[in-house]
Order: structure tokens, then sequence, then C-alpha cells
């Protein structure tokens, strides 16, 4: 009766966005991929209709504030639910743009659906999925997207099977304050290249991808900045962000590659690394 559940952090291949609109939001245009890097979310079922959240593992934050325990609670509403007791085991930060809130919701939204036998169709999760986050509900589609809009609007792509070596450092990058800053710099429009070009392997495409907040992450974080320029000055490949940061990445096209990568890379900073491949669902 105990369902364990696999939630996949994210990565950016790249991150186009426009101006902020009048609600407030920015519309972007990103190739986003699923990643072997997961948090684990177990769900028991209980007989008293409580829903108890259990964390462990990096940053938690508060229990009110989290995604997954918020998932569970607006997917109660309005049905007669046994309960359940939820066990997160986080393996990925907070604040690393790698999505791993989001990813959570998801995680406890189709766990859920499948512990308390709703029955609901992954457009209804969808649904609920983007009351709890923008991109909340990419983790309930295929291991690569484009995103659109606000993030709601999906559509899958095909990606050729890839290697990263990402490094996560030890410091977040607050989101808002990236947005703000990157609202003050000059807005330079760039063209999206054609979907087509990602099922080819990494080497003829990575140059040509850009995350649109890097600019601005380096301008509010610093630490960001300095190992950003370090990790440029050291590897053989080009040296991306995900998200609003503080998560970097460099794509490889094989184990060989990834083998050069970490050999060029500032020993102090490897400690900092994981290497991860494509998620395939």
């Amino acid at each position: 009766g105990t369902l364990l559940v696999a939630a996949p952090a994210k990565i950016n291949l790249n991150l186009l966005v426009g101006p902020r609109r009048q609600d407030g939001y920015h519309p972007i245009d990103s190739f986003v991929a699923k990643v072997t890097l997961y948090d684990h979310l177990r769900l028991s079922p209980r007989d008293d209709g409580q829903i108890v959240l259990h964390c462990t593992g990096v940053d938690c934050g508060p229990p009110a504030e989290n995604l997954a325990l918020r998932a569970a609670r607006l997917l109660a509403e309005a049905r007669a639910v046994p309960g359940a007791s939820m066990e997160l085991a986080k393996h990925i930060p907070p604040g690393r743009g790698l999505g791993g809130g989001s990813s959570d919701a998801a995680a406890a939204l189709v766990g859920l659906n499948e512990l308390w036998g709703l029955g609901l169709p992954v457009e209804r999760l969808a649904e609920a999925a983007g009351q709890l986050g923008s991109d909340a509900p990419l983790f309930l589609g295929s291991a690569a997207s484009r995103m659109t809009g606000r993030g709601e609007a999906l559509a899958a792509v095909a990606v050729y099977p890839f290697w990263v070596v990402l490094f996560v450092p030890d410091f977040p990058c607050p989101t808002a304050e990236v947005y703000g800053a990157y609202d003050r710099l000059p807005y330079l429009p760039q063209q999206q290249p054609d979907p087509s070009v990602l099922a080819d392997r990494p080497t003829r495409w990575r140059g040509r991808m850009c995350n649109q907040l890097l600019e601005a992450a380096c301008q509010v974080s610093e630490p960001l900045r300095a190992a950003y320029e370090r990790l440029c000055g050291a590897m053989p490949v080009p040296v991306s962000m995900t998200g609003s940061g503080s998560a970097l990445f460099a794509l490889c096209d094989n184990l060989l590659e990834v083998q050069k990568v970490c050999a060029a890379m500032p020993g102090d900073m490897r400690g900092g690394c994981r290497i991860v491949v494509g998620n395939d669902w």
C-alpha cells in the first residue's frame, strides 16, 4: 500500500525571456529537459483523513510552503480521501534553477492520484499543478519540452541523448531579484533555434543555446559570477546556467567528453558536481 515516486530535476537547455507583461509575468521560450537527479517521495495511506509530511535532506523550507504538501492539500479539497503520510527525501537543493519544488508537487499529484484511486486524467492534474507553480505542469509531461507563455504551454521535443556535468554551488540565487535585475537591463530579443536541431548530438547545437537571465543573475550574485567565470576559463566546452541560477552545467556528447570536462575543472569545484544524463520519462 506504499508508493515511492521519483521527482526529477530539470535543466533549461536555453531560456529566452521577454519583457515583463502587465500581469507581472515574463513570457518565456525555453527548451527544458528532465535529468537523472531526483527527490524521492514515499506515500502511505492513513485512515484518519490527515495529510502529514516528513522531509529530510537538503533545505526543505517551512512545511506550510512545501509544494508537495500544498499539492496534496489541493488534491484533497472537496474530496473524501483517507489521508496520507508523505516522506520526502530531498536531493535537489532549492534556489538553483533545477525545479525541485515543482517536481515534488507533480510527484505528489501523480502519486496521490494513484494512492487514493481518484482516477483523474493528466489534464486535471496539470491544472492543479499550474496553481502551484508556472513550471510544475512541465514535470507531468514528456522527457523534454518546449515551454512558452508563463511556462504553462508545453510541446514535446526530441533531444539527442546527452550527458551533463552539473555544478550545484552551495549558495542559492533569488529568483525575484534576478528578474528584477533583468528588467533593468536593455532588452535584446533573440531568435529561438528550431527544435529539430536538438535531435542531433549536443556538440552541434550547444553553442547556439543561451540563458537571457545569466547576466542578471551574475549581477545579483557575485559568487555566481565568480563561479561562472572560473568554469568558462577552465572548461573546453560551453558553460550554461539553468533557470535563474545558481546551478551551472556543461552539455556533453558522451562519457569520454564528460571525463575531459571533469579533468579540466578546478579541483576545488569538483565536490559540487553531479554527473547526470537526460531522464527518459
